[in-house]
């Protein structure tokens, strides 16, 4: 029998900080926050900033969504 899925779709999605340096803010994945390498950035305002992580996580459920529906 074919597996169904229920129109409802809940993903636990990264977590993200945002520090800011010199009036400018940059944002990381909080796991990967020591390393230097990972910050994204600068963005001119906190907005700006925020808007960037919604991004990340609209791509990161789209990828997952696409996954999911691949796997069946």
């Amino acid at each position: 029998m074919p597996k169904r899925l229920s129109a409802a779709r809940v993903f636990a999605l990264k977590g993200w900080t945002v520090k800011t340096e010199k009036g400018k803010y940059f944002i990381s994945p909080t796991a990967c926050f020591d390393d230097k390498n990972v910050w994204a950035g600068p963005y001119k305002s906190l907005q700006h900033a925020t808007n960037a992580i919604a991004r990340k996580l609209q791509e990161e459920f789209t990828r997952r969504e696409k996954r999911l529906a691949g796997a069946l």
